[in-house]
């Protein structure tokens, strides 16, 4: 692969006055990265630098707030409402600016979302009063200290749900607030601005249809823009036509009976055009009653539909326009070759990998660390804590953790025992600091259970591929076949890092409630709980694809215990291959592993796609056809000719144990270690591999 492949992705770009050396764009986010005052951190410069040093052309910083902390979500999110934030940003666009690429303020005032606002009693201003929330049950799966989290601002002494409606004084105040702090960004030698026009947030609040205001600031379209069209005209008139200034704008909004159309969405395009913005910046956004509200827009989990108004966008105005959505960089290039857009954002992925855009400029597309789509990032903000990457344990901690390892000054032999995620990632960080790596898989194949979560979902595929051709590439001897045992390891290692994972047992059923024996191999009756490697092989399609008479395979009406992500994605992949399915959980929420936004994606698609759901159920008998379930105070009898048991997995750590008498220093990490899947090898790996000197 050579940059020839992405010519159009790289080529270098231009919005209004600020020249860009390529066309790739990360995403303005609320990472809460900074100082608990709103001032810019080490952390978080260090975050956007490494961006910049990775390649990157512009940088957006999100949510900037201008009032701050009045209209501002989290303590953490960064302000330009005041001078003191000055010189924190002038650090920010430094440290960028020495890696060769620019920087911009999102500015915004979170109006319904101005959650501080609420914690210190002012209530919350908007256009209009807004109605109390009416969330669909799904949105309330939360864990107990996940609603906790959620519920702080809420539950402050003192603090006030109401909302205040602005004024005329109210919004010019608010203008100038706008107008100030792009004056306080240009000074701090921030290269552009940008307005948050979408996402609900205040400038978006007037431009929703749903704000029937009777006077000159809601009603018509024209009305409904006054406000966005006013903070532009006072921000050119103070800093003049040539300081780079667009917006980002929703192309609609879903799940809304009065939500902002397209046709008119596009009227206010031209409107802020002929103002004298300099780009688009389109996305979209959803009523937050719905619990897929932010997959289903803003942070969508299938890519396309943002494209396609992208384009219709750039048909007609003559400002640049810049898209997102999930693209994989070869998306991405083709979305602008064929004129849909001139730049293109990307978020999660710069998250997952901040030298993207470097590797794909020398060629290294392989080289990538793909996201896997987890939805920490998104689902710590809404927990109000800082975002993390579930692949990416330096995200968020560039400073304090550095971006790699530094060369170690003595080289050692490490065994590491065990080839799943936490192994390989492990092995390879080990591999890169300048030890002598050998890694046994007691396996014929290297992946661990993430071999069977592949195939569930092909984005952990990916990354599993990732992985695994890092550490080819690190020249780490791979020993397959072969288990670690005291008598095992070779005489000249001088550390053990041991990665054997989890133990995925069965939950319990009541006693002598079904028969006994091995597994059905087709349909008829259920025989048993089964486990996760009673089905591997049905699972990972080694038998064929969703057969139903080979070994090991799966019937038609399927059982699946458990509250994991695991058991969800082992639903999902019986639903994918024709089976009826219920899920049936002893905790009222599933998929705790998740950030809330994917764990609402998950289980909505599978019960849009047939499965039901059974949560703060209990299962009362196993039978020879039906699985009986109490939930919610009722019995049902599931039909069932395949019951499937993910009991919660169990460390399995005995092998470190076994190795303390040959007197080597043992390690552990991953799930061996302590439950933390994906997330927990990651950042489990970089500390082991840190702690190796």
């Amino acid at each position: 692969m050579t940059d020839a492949a992405y010519a159009h992705l790289l080529a270098p770009g231009r919005i209004g006055s600020l020249e860009l050396r390529n066309r790739i764009v990360l995403c303005p986010m609320g990472l809460l990265f900074g100082n608990d005052d709103g001032t810019v951190s080490d952390n978080e410069a260090a975050f956007y630098a490494a961006r910049a040093r990775g390649g990157a052309a512009l940088l957006l910083v999100g949510t900037v707030c201008v009032g701050y902390p009045e209209g501002t979500n989290h303590p953490r999110m960064p302000g330009a409402s005041d001078d003191r934030f000055v010189p924190g940003m002038r650090r920010l666009a430094q440290g960028v600016h020495r890696h060769g690429a620019k920087v911009a303020a999102q500015l915004n005032y979170m109006g319904t979302y101005s959650f501080i606002d609420v914690e210190q009693g002012r209530g919350r201003l908007v256009p209009y009063e807004l109605p109390p929330p009416d969330p669909e049950p799904l949105v309330g799966m939360l864990t107990p200290d996940e609603a906790r989290r959620m519920a702080t601002p809420f539950v402050a002494p003192g603090a006030n749900l109401g909302y205040r409606v602005a004024t005329e004084d109210d919004i010019a105040r608010i203008v100038d607030l706008y107008a100030s702090a792009a004056e306080r960004c240009r000074r701090a030698g921030y290269d552009g601005v940008e307005l948050h026009a979408g996402h609900g947030y205040l400038i978006d609040e007037f431009l929703a249809p749903r704000n029937t205001r009777p006077d000159r600031w809601g009603g018509s379209v024209e009305n409904r823009a006054r406000f966005l069209l006013a903070v532009i005209g006072e921000i050119r008139a103070r800093l003049g036509p040539e300081f780079p200034l667009w917006i980002r704008v929703n192309a609609f909004e879903r799940h809304h009976e009065v939500g902002e159309r397209f046709d008119e969405q596009l009227q206010v395009i031209e409107m802020a055009v002929a103002a004298g913005i300099d780009a688009v910046h389109l996305t979209a956004y959803a009523n937050t009653d719905v619990a897929t509200a932010a997959t289903d827009s803003y942070a969508p989990h299938v890519a396309g539909p943002l494209q396609e108004h992208a384009a219709r966008v750039r048909a007609r105005i003559d400002v640049p326009v810049i898209t997102f959505g999930r693209l994989e960089p070869e998306e991405a290039d083709a979305a602008i070759a064929a004129g849909q857009a001139d730049f293109v954002a990307m978020g999660r992925k710069l998250l997952a990998d901040p030298d993207l855009p470097a590797k794909l400029a020398a060629g290294r597309v392989d080289d990538v660390r793909p996201c896997i789509y987890q939805y920490r990032c998104i689902g710590n903000i809404a927990l109000r804590e800082p975002s993390r990457c579930v692949v990416n344990p330096v995200t968020g901690r560039e400073h304090d953790v550095g971006l790699e390892l530094p060369p170690t000054a003595r080289p050692r032999h490490v065994l590491v025992a065990g080839g799943g995620p936490a192994g390989l990632d492990v092995a390879r960080l080990l591999a890169a600091r300048g030890h002598r790596v050998t890694l046994r898989e007691a396996g014929t194949r290297l992946g661990g259970v993430l071999v069977d979560a592949a195939a569930t979902d092909p984005v952990l595929g990916a990354y599993l591929g990732w992985l695994i051709r890092q550490v080819e590439r690190a020249d780490v001897a791979i020993e397959l076949g072969a288990a670690v045992d005291p008598d095992s390891v070779p005489g000249d290692v001088d550390e053990v890092v041991v990665a054997t994972g989890a133990v995925w047992g069965t939950p319990p059923v009541p006693a002598g409630s079904g028969p006994t024996g091995a597994g059905p191999t087709g349909a008829g009756p259920a025989a048993a709980v089964r486990s996760l490697a009673d089905i591997r092989s049905w699972l990972r399609g080694d038998d064929g694809e969703g057969s139903r008479g080979a070994e090991g395979a799966v019937g038609d009406d399927v059982v699946v215990l458990g509250s994991s992500v695991a058991a969800l994605s082992v639903a999902e992949l019986c639903l994918r291959r024709g089976r009826r399915v219920a899920v049936v959980s002893d905790t009222p929420y599933v998929g705790a592993e998740l950030g809330p936004p994917g764990r609402y994606r998950l289980v909505g698609e599978l019960e849009a796609a047939g499965a039901r759901l059974f949560t703060g159920a209990t299962v009362d008998a196993v039978a020879g056809d039906h699985v009986a379930v109490t939930c919610d105070g009722r019995t049902e009898e599931l039909p069932a000719d395949t019951v499937i048991g993910l009991a919660p997995a169990l460390p399995a750590a005995t092998l470190a144990d076994a190795l303390a008498p040959t007197g080597l220093p043992v390690r552990t990490v991953g799930d061996c270690h302590r439950l933390g899947f994906i997330e927990g090898a990651t950042t489990g790996a970089l500390a082991v591999a840190a702690a190796i000197g």
